[in-house]
């Protein structure tokens, strides 16, 4: 009987392909093993999805091979995957492939090899009438063989695979299409087997070796001082001195034996002993119970936590995971990426020790191969991360933590799948029976209307524990400071010397925040400082004309970066030297405008020339560990002020700041965009909650010139309950999410013409469908292009009472891209984002 495979494959296609199962791997071929099979005239690697009792496709192929010898996806990982596959209209294989850190083994490749046919004078040929494939023949003879890739580097012929063939049809090449290995396979070291055995081999060596032979006598003296088991080879040789010719000498005179040991690339975070012996207090009893008697009942649910900064939402997570262990259930903790701190994963680590795994995009795909394999294989129970970390293989699921749940990072905006981690945990965990507690001071307001309106049950933790008050918080009008600075330079200049005025800068820090600096200083207290643009300057701008540095690539300004003194675009990263002169009216007065951080850095330096400043942003932590130096500085004391973007204003406890200051609170207030005021309010509560953490008083000063911004008022009073009512008005009379959902269609290219009819053409076929949602567009994006690329932009806005689950609009949008997919221009890319983070 013929058996089928339903087979997922990374191609821009949301279906999947069947193909004939061969006898010969009928007993491997199982759901949820990956596949290489024939696609075209290449071989691609894609998982089994299904194995149908019959088709009734006709000249079906046989599978090529099997890759795994057990599923690297569970069933219950595969039904998420379909889930995120539908709701986000993206193409199963896409899913897939993010889901797994092995990914798909890279597609077939094609090696050219010479025939008997190309000899010498063949080739000499080949150099009179075709230069092209003569210059190919060549280095086949050379090499033996080569792939077409290689033949286009070696060679610079753009199209050698052509080449290749025009010699394939002479008769002087052929081919065949290659399937590489898996890149990524456990790490393993060389090792000793100390035994008994070993020891007496060893010993009866070491007698009869002469003194003279003083590295062969140590190193087996080494090896009689080891403890039985199995001894890296590195470590006996760093300690002895000795060579890997003499332990191969050993190893074949037969008097010990080597081999090969399996090793974590997991790396180390250490511990904190000091949360070992905390006791829970009233507010954390309760949350914690109303948690682990729904995984005792084990009917699942989603938990929405509203804690304050300093509530003790960490610590409930951890016991959360103890009573899910003691069931003998698994855990995954999802933490934004600007979050996921060392000092967070060491307070897991102190409590779980080897039971925890970490994933993180700073790990090597390796290292994060290791922590997938261990999961998988049972070694942990728990896996920290940010939002991949939701695709762990663990099973028997007790309990999803999303810390922070309301960060945009959750949500993957750049590339296929673009799915949120926040919504797809509360999916996995309705399909595995497992509890979601999502965590937050400041909820999005999606989640805490859920928790309003009974979808999601709501935990409140209104108190910092032992009731350390929440800091003190107050705001700078920098407008008023301005004109304070502008009069008190005046007054202090005499009529005739007053020319300085012309030039006058305001200060980056006002007098307020100078003198609660000055006096931190002074009691050696903590300070952090937010500024969240990194670089010197965001822009560069002639004072005589107006001209401003822009980028080649994008409609957006340059910034300018001190240390190297070039010009940065922080979307396309193109890099370039500043103009002296403007190259518009050849003026020489050309100004910086704005602050980034490292401007900051350099103007506190100069008020406090002691003070010891260390600064986090993305230039400063592009080196792996950059991030733990840092913090572990600043925790040590061994510097003063922390300065950086909004990496410090989450996941980090320090009990001796006491001091937070907001150089500008206007960056992301300003910003078109409809969750601008929510962002701003969350952003400057965590970086708030960073203050007085402990018996210290803390205090918060936000520079602004927008004192009168109702974001600011609630920021101060700590009221997240009065500023959720006066944003979810304004959601509710604009039909904003959580009323509600949006997706965001976006067409891009080199040309702007192409660019803007397939976005009127998709616009057609989508009002064609008979579509029940508001169509807002299409019109160019708010920063109209980047890197060379063109990007129009076209809203779906469809309330929830007229399509509760976005069914209708999302079967009209792949209608519309079926229809219009086929005449689409080629250098024109059409992508569809469901609930987008951001509209920009």
């Amino acid at each position: 009987m013929t058996r089928y495979a339903d087979v997922a494959l990374p191609v821009n296609l949301e279906r999947e392909f069947t193909y004939i199962v061969p006898p010969e791997l009928a007993h491997h071929a199982v759901v949820g093993a990956r596949a290489v099979v024939p696609f075209g005239s290449k071989y691609l690697t894609g998982l089994i999805t299904a194995l149908p009792a019959e088709s009734s496709v006709a000249g079906l192929k046989p599978l090529h091979d099997i890759v795994d010898e057990s599923p690297v996806l569970s069933d219950e990982l595969l039904r998420v995957c379909r889930w995120i596959a539908s709701y986000y209209v993206t193409p199963l294989g896409d899913v897939l492939k993010a889901a797994m850190p092995q990914g798909f083994s890279p597609a077939s490749k094609r090696v050219a090899r010479p025939t008997e046919s190309l000899t010498a004078e063949t080739l000499e040929d080949l150099k009179q009438r075709a230069p092209r494939q003569a210059a190919v023949a060549a280095l086949l003879l050379e090499k033996g063989e080569a792939s077409t890739e290689e033949l286009r580097k070696r060679t610079r012929i753009p199209h050698a695979a052509s080449v290749v063939s025009d010699l394939v049809r002479a008769g002087l090449a052929a081919t065949e299409e290659r399937i590489p290995r898996p890149a990524l396979r456990p790490k393993t070291i060389e090792v000793i087997h100390i035994e008994d055995r070993t020891a007496h081999a060893a010993r009866s060596a070491l007698e009869s070796t002469p003194q003279r032979k003083k590295k062969r006598r140590t190193l087996l003296e080494g090896i009689l001082a080891a403890r039985p088991g199995e001894m890296p080879v590195r470590d006996l040789l760093r300690q002895t001195g000795s060579s890997l010719k003499e332990i191969r000498t050993l190893a074949a005179e037969g008097v010990i034996a080597t081999g090969r040991l399996e090793v974590s690339r997991e790396q180390d975070f250490g511990t904190e002993l000091q949360t070992l012996g905390i006791v829970l207090n009233e507010a954390q009893r309760k949350t914690l119970a109303a948690v682990t008697q729904a995984m005792d009942a084990a009917a699942g649910g989603t938990f929405l936590l509203h804690g304050v900064t300093g509530s003790g939402k960490t610590q409930v997570y951890i016991e959360a995971i103890r009573h899910a262990l003691a069931l003998a259930k698994s855990a995954i903790v999802l933490v934004p990426e600007i979050a996921l701190t060392p000092q967070t994963v060491r307070r897991f680590k102190s409590h779980f020790g080897d039971a925890v795994a970490v994933v993180h995009s700073r790990m090597s795909p390796g290292e994060r191969h290791d922590a997938w394999r261990r999961a998988q294989q049972g070694d942990v129970r728990i896996m920290i991360g940010p939002r991949s970390a939701i695709f762990a293989p663990l099973a028997g699921l007790g309990l999803i933590v999303v810390d922070e749940e309301h960060e945009a990072s959750y949500k993957q905006f750049d590339s296929s799948p673009r799915y949120n981690a926040r919504d797809v945990a509360v999916v996995r965990g309705g399909n595995a029976g497992a509890v979601v507690l999502l965590g937050s001071a400041t909820p999005s307001a999606e989640s805490y209307y859920n928790a309003r309106a009974g979808k999601y049950t709501l935990l409140e933790m209104p108190a910092r524990i032992d009731d350390v008050p929440m800091p003190l918080v107050s705001v700078v009008d920098m407008t008023a400071e301005r004109k304070r600075a502008y009069a008190a330079l005046k007054e202090s200049l005499p009529p005739e010397s007053r020319a300085p005025l012309k030039n006058f800068v305001q200060p980056l820090l006002s007098s307020a925040l100078r003198e609660k600096i000055s006096e931190r200083l002074e009691r050696r207290e903590g300070v952090i400082l937010l500024q969240n643009r990194r670089g010197f300057a965001p822009f560069v701008e002639c004072a005589d004309c107006g001209y401003a540095e822009m980028c080649d690539n994008c409609n957006v300004s340059l910034t300018f970066h001190l240390a190297k003194k070039h010009l940065r675009c922080h979307y396309c990263g193109l890099v370039r030297k500043p103009h002296i002169l403007c190259p518009n009216c050849g003026g020489t007065d050309i100004a910086l405008r704005g602050a980034g951080t490292q401007k900051v850095e350099q103007e506190i330096e100069r008020l406090f020339p002691g003070a010891r400043v260390a600064r986090m942003d993305l230039d400063t932590t592009t080196r792996k560990g950059a991030h733990d130096r840092i913090l572990r500085s600043f925790g040590e004391r061994k510097t003063d002020i922390l300065l950086g973007t909004q990496m410090v204003a989450k996941g980090l406890d320090f009990p001796h700041v006491t001091l937070v200051g907001v150089i500008s609170a206007d960056t992301q207030m300003l910003l078109p965009d409809f969750r601008a005021s929510e962002r701003t309010f969350q952003l400057l509560t965590q970086v708030a909650g960073r203050a007085g953490r402990s018996t210290l008083k803390g205090e918060v000063v936000i520079q602004t010139h927008q004192p009168a911004h109702y974001t600011l008022a609630h920021v101060v009073d700590h009221d997240f309950g009065a500023f959720y009512e006066e944003e979810i008005r304004a959601r509710r009379e604009l039909a904003y999410p959580p009323f509600s959902r949006l997706v965001l269609v976006e067409t891009k290219g080199e040309s702007e013409e192409h660019v803007r009819e397939e976005a009127e053409k998709f616009a057609r076929a989508l009002k064609a469908t008979g579509l029940r949602a508001s169509l807002l567009g299409p019109a160019p994006a708010v920063i109209g292009r980047i890197d060379r690329k063109y990007r129009w932009h076209l809203i779906l806005k469809c309330l929830k009472e007229e399509d509760p689950s976005l069914a209708a609009v999302r079967e009209a949008l792949r209608t519309a891209a079926r229809q219009t997919e086929q005449k689409r221009r080629r250098d024109v890319r059409l992508t569809v984002d469901v609930d987008p983070a951001g509209l920009m």
